[in-house]
This record gives structure tokens, C-alpha cells and sequence, in this order.
């Protein structure tokens, strides 16, 4: 799986980052797509792990998944278009 660039996490969220990194990596495969952590997969993550998570810390794990996932994407897509421009370079 990518890996973005990891953000400047503040020393008060690097706790709820590390949670996202728990979670990222229990994330189910798709069809060379990603699709979002689940609420029903926080919940049964925080049913296993038995965390108790305030509002504001689901709120940034889920913002800090939907950043990632755009960040995924638009690697995805510049890679595609240095390949393209590849193969049109091996074409001439």
C-alpha cells in the first residue's frame, strides 16, 4: 500500500494519528481502490482494543483518513501520468 509523506502531527493528536495508523493497517482490500475506514470498523476496533474515544478524536480520524485517501489518489494519478508520458516519450 501507498505511503503519503506523513503530515506535522501536534503533540496533543499524535495519539489519535497512531490510533489512524491501527486502523489503516486492519483497512480491507479493494478492487485498486481504497475506500474509507468504516464506522462500524472504529467501532469494532474500539470494542477490541476497548478505547474510549472523545467526539472530536473520531472527527480527526476520520478527517485524517479522507486526507490520506486524497492523498493516495493524487499519487495514484501523477503516476499514471509520468507512465503516459513515458510511453508517449517511446514512441518518438
Amino acid at each position: 500500500m501507498e505511503t503519503p509523506e506523513q503530515p506535522d502531527v501536534p503533540v496533543c493528536a499524535q495519539h489519535v494519528w497512531d490510533w489512524w495508523w491501527e486502523l489503516n493497517a486492519r483497512r480491507p482490500p479493494g478492487f485498486d481502490n481504497l475506500e474509507p475506514i468504516s464506522y462500524t470498523e472504529i467501532c469494532s476496533w474500539l470494542f477490541v482494543t476497548r478505547r474510549h474515544v472523545a467526539p472530536e478524536e473520531l472527527d480527526w480520524l476520520v478527517r485524517m483518513d479522507n486526507a490520506w485517501l486524497v492523498a493516495i489518489a493524487e499519487e495514484r494519478r501523477l503516476k499514471q501520468e509520468r507512465e503516459e508520458l513515458n510511453r508517449e516519450r517511446g514512441k518518438r
